[in-house]
């Protein structure tokens, strides 16, 4: 049976309780001291209470581990960030960026008779498998080491573009892009969002933060990159080479990874936590999310569409520009929302950029009209709506320790779920059934994010009842 929730995750309540046992057995030094003055987020240290009960001094040199915020951790920041940028990147965070270039050119040559709905859902395969079976790779590596399930994860990917590229059937594509890389997507994204917490204390949220960055950076690259080999040299030769890029850079990425858990610091598996369910904490940030992801995409999904609509003249260039730029910025975004986050805390940052994201969309898209305000809004929006994917983690580790951080990461994805699902398809419904009027749609997706804020502030008065503290 777990630790109960309660013992890991006030670092009052954790720390207080190492001192106790190491004063018990006469070996508090100065050593404890400043293990114990680190920052305030020092929430996350990983604590055996079975040595505690059993009054032992090598708590201290087993079970308080400050991780070493920099050095070798930038080289497997660096190698998650590669991680991130070639298969998450491509297949689920920026799915309208790049699949919008590859089920262009399907329309146009390859399957011309396949409706645009199924091309749609081609596109999204890969996410709903990712989200759906996250969190059995993400608690079988918290017990079993993360680089074998990298591991997997890089052949799976690498295969499957391997695959694209002798497909020759629209169901061909469908297994290919859709189970299989969404297992491969499933293999990778929890593990590398979850690593930066072994290496990182002060600066966890900026690590994160870069790891997720690298998703926005890569499927927007990717974007421009595959559509100039598409134009070129055609689906299959665009594919073997991508194959071999993708190949080398994961291979590389998996050399640079490396975990600092020793194997008797893993945990036993768990598949029904039941110190989760019964948590209320639990539920309010899993519904953020749930509420957040459902208001989150309608922006990018309709951008291209709001702006011709807008403004009919433009080319298709300058209506495709804005969700260009909101995906630039996301880039730089998701990274600066982790360098806050270290200042004054994850669960604050998480709040403020839900709220800033909801505000946006009531505030500035239900307003604008001309090119210039479309520009706006997409590098504002881009700014602060995907900094929900960064923080996730980071809030998760605040809350809850980072012992079993990639299968809570994995089990948090589930919330992301049926917004990714069906939160971008309800904003076009209700776009029809309103007759194009844009402000029902901005109203229904920035209510959601604002709802999902208000969620959050139950886990964060619960953990912290001060206002103003760092969280």
């Amino acid at each position: 049976m777990d630790t109960p929730r309660s013992e890991k995750t006030h670092v009052e309540t954790e720390i207080a309780q190492v001192d106790k046992a190491l004063k018990d057995a006469g070996a508090l030094s100065a050593a404890t001291s400043a293990a114990t003055s680190v920052a305030p987020s020092l929430r996350n240290v990983d604590v055996d209470f079975d040595e505690y009960e059993k009054g032992g001094a090598t708590i201290l040199e087993t079970e308080i581990d400050i991780p070493p915020d920099g050095g070798r951790g930038w080289l497997v920041i660096f190698g998650c960030v590669i991680y991130s940028a070639a298969t998450v990147g491509w297949g689920y965070v920026l799915v309208l960026t790049v699949w919008g270039v590859t089920e262009q050119y399907f329309k146009e040559h390859v399957f011309p008779d396949a409706s645009d709905s199924v091309l749609s859902t081609l596109g999204s395969m890969s996410g709903i498998f990712m989200t759906l079976l996250s969190v059995i790779p993400g608690k079988l590596a918290d017990r079993y080491g993360y680089k074998p399930f990298l591991a997997a994860g890089g052949i799976l990917w690498t295969i499957s573009m391997l695959g694209c590229a002798f497909s020759t059937q629209l169901w061909h594509f469908f297994l290919v892009m859709g189970p299989v890389q969404g297992i491969a997507n499933a293999l990778v994204f929890p593990l590398i969002v979850a690593l930066p917490a072994q290496w990182f204390l002060k600066y966890r949220a900026l690590a994160t933060g870069m790891v997720v960055a690298g998703s926005s950076f890569g499927g927007a690259v990717s974007s421009l990159i595959f559509r100039e080999m598409l134009s070129s040299l055609g689906l299959q030769k665009s594919f073997a080479i991508y194959t071999v890029i993708d190949g080398v850079l994961l291979l590389a990425a998996w050399f640079m990874i490396s975990e600092r858990r020793k194997p008797t610091q893993r945990r036993k598996i768990i598949w029904f936590d039941r110190s989760f369910f019964s948590d209320p904490v639990f539920w309010s940030l899993g519904l953020c999310f749930f509420f957040t992801v459902f208001g989150y995409l309608s922006p990018i999904f309709l951008l291209p569409t709001f702006a011709k609509q807008k403004l009919p003249h433009l080319s298709p260039l300058l209506a495709t520009l804005p969700l260009t730029m909101l995906n630039f910025t996301s880039t730089f975004g998701r990274t600066f929302v982790g360098f806050v986050a270290d200042r004054i805390g994850p669960v604050n940052t998480l709040w403020s950029v839900i709220m800033l994201s909801g505000l946006t969309q009531l505030l500035v898209w239900s307003f604008v009209s001309s090119y210039a305000g479309i520009m706006a809004f997409a590098i504002t929006y881009g700014l602060v709506c995907g900094g929900f994917l960064s923080l996730t983690p980071a809030a998760s580790a605040q809350l809850y320790g980072s012992g079993r951080l990639a299968g809570l990461s994995g089990l948090m994805l589930l919330f992301n779920l049926p917004g990714n699902a069906s939160g971008a398809p309800v904003g076009g419904a209700i776009l029809n059934a309103t007759g194009n009027n844009w402000l029902a749609v901005s109203l229904y997706s920035g209510s959601l994010q604002i709802v999902g804020a208000t969620v959050l502030l139950y886990a964060r008065f619960k953990r912290e009842p001060k206002v103003f503290s760092r969280y």
